[in-house]
């Protein structure tokens, strides 16, 4: 049965729709979306809650700054008079945004919860239909998979490649990943299974297979001691934060405050720089090694051969931390050998001894393994 509110929604979705019919020309409506499947390489950035339309287009061109190519809005808020609160602008701000982001050819994204978006078909059809690449459906459980897949059936009704992004972490994702695929699917609904930087940081990587890693915003920290001390290519500010990035294959979803400051941001372009060119950062595999002072983290990204592995070494304490890794190295099949940082953020310079090395607090470092 359709309530009052659906039958009125649907109803001005429509209008908005035939509206949105009439305001297309050539060079805007659906001109992002392309046939080929541009999520293999996209880079996100997700919006706050309390970004507006026009906030959005003043992001486009800082996007550019770090590679991303996508735009990830929040949850829209849909009301009985249009397809989103009025909080967020416009009908003009919103058309200002989309011919925007298809002059770039960029993509938008939205926030949509799965049981509105199966239950709503006016509300999608709108956002289809002015060319919205995908959506994220929140967090999804393997009971969620047929309406996904009934979502995923709708979506591809639409020109183009349009996508579904979920958060199907840790134990839940087998399960999901198993849901999926039952009665004989041909796919799984999701395009991109969304991961924790916990869940990288545990040893999750899945090479080849489609998934994303998403970023929250950085501590800020002094930034103009930062700016001022950053004097060397390999000093990176932030690399801690964006470990993530490099322990995990598919696209980054970067928070939207990432692009707000120019410490943050040149961090940013660096390690993103570093895991699209460094061949062990795009196939390696991850090891997680034992921790040897409970402030300490270490992981190691292992080339198929021994030769270019990189380790990664995080002090997340408030006290200097000792390395102390040559076990741990060892039984890994790395003797004798030594650290040639490539990024890190504690503003030394040289190699650095793999047992005697230390780290200031809150400091890290990328570092090739060489004997």
């Amino acid at each position: 049965m359709v309530s009052r509110r659906q039958f009125v929604v649907g109803s001005l979705l429509v209008a908005a729709n035939a509206q949105a019919q009439q305001l297309a020309h050539a060079g805007w409506r659906g001109n992002g979306i392309a046939p080929e499947a541009w999520w293999l390489h996209a880079s996100m950035i997700r919006c706050a809650q309390d970004v507006t339309f026009a906030d959005a287009v003043k992001m486009l061109d800082r996007m550019s700054d770090v590679g991303a190519d996508s735009i990830l809005l929040p949850d829209l808020e849909p009301t009985v008079k249009q397809p989103f609160a009025e909080r967020f602008g416009t009908e003009e701000d919103l058309d200002t945004l989309l011919r925007e982001i298809s002059a770039r050819r960029m993509h938008l994204l939205l926030h949509m919860p799965l049981q509105r978006a199966t239950n709503n078909a006016g509300e999608v059809r709108f956002w289809m239909s002015r060319g919205v690449g995908g959506m994220d459906l929140g967090t999804l459980g393997a009971s969620d998979m047929d309406a996904a897949r009934q979502l995923r059936a709708s979506l591809d009704h639409y020109p183009g490649h349009r996508i579904l992004l979920a958060r199907t972490a840790g134990q839940e994702a087998q399960a999901v990943t198993s849901a999926a695929r039952k009665r004989g699917a041909a796919s799984d609904p999701i395009t991109l299974h969304i991961l924790s930087p916990q869940d990288t940081e545990s040893g999750i990587r899945h090479v080849g297979e489609v998934n994303a890693v998403e970023i929250a915003a950085m501590p800020v920290g002094d930034e103009k001691a930062n700016a001022a001390t950053a004097m060397l290519p390999a000093d990176v500010p932030y690399v801690r934060s964006l470990f993530p990035l490099l322990l995990a294959s598919g696209a980054p979803i970067l928070d939207s405050h990432l692009l707000t400051s120019d410490v943050a941001r040149k961090s940013v372009q660096q390690v993103l720089a570093f895991r699209n060119t460094h061949a062990v950062v795009r196939d390696g595999s991850v090891v997680v090694l034992p921790a040897t002072q409970p402030s300490l983290r270490a992981w190691i990204l292992r080339a198929k051969s021994a030769r270019g592995s990189l380790l990664l070494a995080a002090n997340d304490g408030t006290t200097p931390a000792t390395l102390h890794l040559t076990a741990a190295l060892a039984s890994n099949g790395f003797r004798n050998v030594y650290l040639r940082p490539l990024m890190r953020s504690d503003h030394g310079m040289g190699a650095v001894n793999v047992e005697m090395g230390t780290l200031p607090p809150g400091t890290a470092i990328v570092a090739e393994i060489l004997h």
